[in-house]
């Protein structure tokens, strides 16, 4: 008598997209809660748009009290934007993520209705889409690549209008957006953005190449002097070496011989399919339907996504969400294959995936663990993944749909996130560190920073002032001696000192300590480790 209203939700729920999506809100929500600002690139943005808050000056952004060239500035304009409604926290930056992810939903299904795709076929997009690794992992992450998507997804949709009477406002949509793309990673956003428009001549029917090109190029006029815009005066107030940073190093630098995350050319091969988990794995030959006779949104999928990939392989620097806004021209080519029956998601390898994502959830971040209770925990947060994966592989189906695979797959993401806080937590949230720094600068005790300092503890302790910081030991040793009474703090093994530190916490893989500079001064002729 009592299941039958049980299965009727059960029944309701399986076939209502709006309660399923309602489900997957649901599962991505948490974390912009419960989630700290994770070192090093989630604390140094946030460091960047606090120092931004804090000075008022939104014009260059600062960084350890000096310019911050490595990014532009438009995420974090944003995250103050949103700071001047809800007041200075981490989560409303991780929602403002959020909400971009979701942004990206109506561009999608926009842009494959407009390439000729299907009620099915888009339907199937936004599910490969919402419940994709890459963008189950991360929605709500700080970072710029969600917002980069967002640009390159109304560039993508402007494209198509290029070739029709209504360009002008086309190419205004197009320049607006690879404009505010370029203000977010910058040139980068052209290449990802303009390419589908740059090849509209093959893959479009009635582009014409010259007609094309040449409204593409004023798209770009315009999206050039959107950045120049910004980019011009804030190379004068920045300076000299700042202008050279901007103009030069991060672009050219990357290209040539990468400054940071240098990678050899095939290192992207292996990584994209784990972005696509649990699809590049769960995918599975459907039935004998025709394919579409034009093929036009199969040869945009190529335009929009080959020529990227191939320029980011020849990129020196690489990290798996630079890939990020290359991905919605998968799904697009996906969804049209599920929605036609061509293709079809096996429910058992969808579990297979899960049960192993699972498991390495369980032994990786259980030996991460800094205590017994913090492994438990991590360790019962994968074997619901686990259950999970094998509840899945025991469904008799022929066919999954891929709604309910992505959601599986948003559940068993958020069950990791809260893996990592509750196993591997102590050792990535600098929050209590933060807050005795700040304690200790508000005291007017002088503090060093010996090595890279990312501005790990500018945000979570809501620092007024810098820390100065270098990376020289004899620097570190002379400033102890003039400043007995400072502290310094270090998170890198080559400052370790024989005396006992002030204060440590587990950091990454080794541990963030403070000394009092008297006792560094007294046992430095150099550091010893210890």
């Amino acid at each position: 008598m009592t299941a039958a209203p049980h299965t009727g939700f059960i029944g309701r729920f399986r076939e209502e997209p709006r309660l399923q999506a309602l489900a997957a809100l649901l599962l991505l929500l948490p974390p912009v809660f419960f989630l700290f600002p994770v070192p090093i690139d989630e604390t140094r943005y946030l460091a960047v748009a606090w120092n931004m808050h804090l000075s008022g000056q939104w014009l260059v952004p600062w960084l350890d009290g000096a310019p911050y060239s490595d990014k532009a500035p438009l995420l974090f304009w944003l995250i103050n934007l949103v700071w001047a409604v809800t007041g200075v926290h981490a989560w409303a930056a991780r929602l403002l993520e959020l909400l971009l992810t979701l942004a990206t939903l109506p561009l999608l299904a926009s842009l494959g209705r407009r390439l000729g795709a299907g009620p099915a076929a888009v339907q199937a997009s936004l599910w490969l889409w919402l419940g994709c690794a890459a963008v189950a992992a991360y929605a709500g992450t700080v970072m710029f690549d969600m917002l980069l998507t967002l640009c390159t997804l109304v560039a993508w949709r402007a494209t198509p209008v290029l070739a029709g009477r209504r360009w002008p406002l086309a190419a205004a949509a197009m320049a607006l957006a690879l404009g505010a793309g370029t203000l977010v990673k910058g040139p980068v956003a052209l290449l990802v953005g303009g390419m589908p428009a740059l090849l509209a001549p093959w893959w479009l029917p009635q582009a014409r190449p010259l007609a094309s090109w040449s409204r593409l190029l004023a798209a770009l006029l315009g999206a050039t002097l959107l950045a120049l815009a910004w980019a011009l005066p804030a190379a004068r107030a920045g300076g000299a070496q700042y202008a050279d940073a901007i103009f030069l190093h991060q672009t050219l630098g990357r290209v040539v011989q990468s400054f940071a995350h240098a990678r050899p050319w095939w290192w992207y091969l292996p990584i994209l399919p784990a972005m696509l988990l649990p699809w590049a794995a769960a995918i599975g030959r459907g039935g004998a339907a025709p394919a579409p006779a034009s093929g036009m949104l199969d040869r945009f999928v190529a335009a929009a996504f080959i020529p990227g990939f191939v320029v980011f392989s020849l990129i020196s620097g690489k990290q798996p969400h630079y890939l990020l806004p290359l991905l919605p021209a998968l799904v697009l080519a996906g969804g049209q294959r599920l929605g036609s029956g061509r293709w079809r998601v096996v429910g058992w390898r969808v579990g297979l995936v899960l049960a192993l994502i699972g498991i390495a959830v369980a032994v990786g971040l259980g030996r991460l663990a800094v205590d017994h209770a913090g492994r438990i925990e991590a360790i019962a947060c994968g074997a619901l993944v686990v259950v999970m994966g094998l509840w899945f592989m025991g469904r008799r189906t022929t066919s999954l749909p891929v709604s309910h695979a992505a959601l599986g797959m948003l559940a068993a993401l958020l069950l990791c996130k809260l893996a990592f806080v509750l196993g591997a937590g102590p050792r990535y949230d600098v929050t209590m560190t933060a807050r005795r720094v700040a304690v200790a600068q508000q005291a007017g005790i002088p503090l060093l920073f010996a090595g890279p300092q990312y501005g790990l503890l500018t945000f979570a302790g809501r620092l007024t002032v810098p820390i100065p910081a270098t990376t020289a030991p004899a620097a570190v040793a002379a400033w102890a001696h003039a400043h007995p009474q400072g502290w310094v703090i270090s998170s890198e093994p080559e400052f370790r000192y024989p005396a006992a530190p002030l204060y440590r916490q587990p950091y990454r893989g080794d541990s963030l300590r403070i000394w009092r500079a008297g006792d560094v001064a007294r046992t430095a002729a150099g550091p010893a480790h210890g």
